[in-house]
């Protein structure tokens, strides 16, 4: 008998092992690949007959379509071509495995949890006609062998659009949900917010629709006041959608969702990464404590090219730039500003009393207040 079937000999002989567990263990000494076919020769010529369990998964392949069963059921009307699978199992299954290997020295084959997770994706790819991918799949499946349940996890889509505000007191932001604080429950039908009544909010509800998504995450170019519109080109944000369970719906370039409406909406890869710089065209309605004179507005001149320095920022967006600036009176105790400045300077408190410096309160030395604010044009 040659060496390597006499060790085939042996372990069949002390071992009752499946027909999967031993075509694995066998493939390593024919140089073949592991199959169930291989397995079951070698058993019918070397092994013994048995109703035991076999020693190392305890006839876990058996339970396979079980557990497959269940995550079809979850994969049912789902948009998918790529998925992984991960799996849970008790760590017994691997210390017999490894013990096996170790008492005879056999090295150079794959485990256990890799054979039954290269079975299992071979049934789930001709089931659902997608391919297993490891790296950046559209769908993650998690089976747990440990409680007999699955899990499913989709990746997320992510869309860049402008919106434009067109009515005031609607607010950019919504207040988190207070029962989850963002994450998505029952309570907020899982969007993460209080309601809807918000830019944030529309944009959610249509996407989460759209793409039948459990949640959407929001990166916003800068933001604005409740007051305020927004109009020009709009202001530019990222969405992440969370879960998503249709991924090939299209997506129209414009939406208006009464009181916004939306542009050069699209899909992306990927969102960036970091906050992206911007400049904004802003046009500001000012009221004084005491009457301004146009040669007063004069003084604000010195603000063309200059550098604001805000306290309260962090040191990355510490100064910002105003590029140009223009003023009107409109009548005793009021006039028009209009700038052409960086994004993320805090307009307010530029132009009220404040640790902003220079300040245009402190340069007219006339306490001055934000009636209106509204952005006329965002650029990134």
């Amino acid at each position: 008998m040659k060496p390597e079937s006499d060790t085939i000999s042996k372990i069949l002989e002390n071992y009752n092992l499946c027909e999967y567990c031993t075509g694995r263990i066998v493939s390593k000494f024919v140089r073949k690949p592991t199959s169930k076919l291989l397995g079951k020769k070698y058993i019918k010529k070397f092994g013994k007959l048995s109703d035991n369990k076999c020693y190392i998964c305890k006839n876990i392949f058996d339970d396979i379509d079980f557990m497959l069963s269940n995550i079809y059921e979850k994969l049912y009307n789902l948009d998918f071509k790529t998925f992984n699978l991960g799996l849970i199992l008790k760590n017994s299954f691997l210390e017999r495995d490894d013990l096996i290997k170790s008492k005879f020295k056999i090295k150079g084959i794959e485990n256990i949890k890799f054979a039954l997770s290269r079975e299992m994706s071979k049934k789930i790819s001709r089931r659902t006609k997608s391919k297993r991918i490891m790296n950046d799949p559209e769908l993650f499946i998690q089976a747990n062998f440990k409680d007999e349940s699955s899990t499913i996890r989709t990746k997320p889509i992510f869309v860049y659009g402008r919106y434009n505000k067109n009515i005031r007191k609607l607010p950019q932001k919504h207040m988190s949900c207070k029962s989850c604080h963002g994450i998505g429950c029952h309570n907020c039908n899982f969007k993460g917010l209080e309601n809807i009544e918000s830019i944030e909010g529309k944009i959610s509800n249509l996407l989460t629709k759209k793409f039948e998504g459990n949640q959407v995450k929001i990166n916003w170019i800068g933001g604005e006041d409740q007051s305020s519109l927004v109009l020009g080109n709009g202001r530019p944000f990222f969405a992440k959608i969370l879960n998503p369970k249709k991924r090939n719906r299209i997506l129209r370039k414009s939406s208006n969702l009464e009181g916004i409406s939306l542009s050069e909406l699209k899909k992306i890869l990927v969102q960036p990464k970091g906050s992206i710089p911007f400049k904004s065209k802003v046009s500001i309605i000012v009221d004084t404590e005491k009457p301004i004179l146009l040669t007063y507005l004069k003084k604000l001149d010195i603000l063309e090219n200059a550098k604001i320095h805000d306290p309260s920022k962090d040191k990355k967006s510490l100064n910002k730039q105003i590029y140009q600036i223009r003023y009107k009176t409109l009548g005793k105790t009021s006039f028009r500003l209009d700038l052409f400045a960086d994004g993320g300077i805090h307009i307010k408190s530029f132009i009220q009393s404040s640790d902003v410096t220079p300040n245009v309160s402190g340069l007219l030395q006339n306490r001055c207040n934000c009636r209106k604010i509204d952005f006329k044009n965002i650029i990134v």
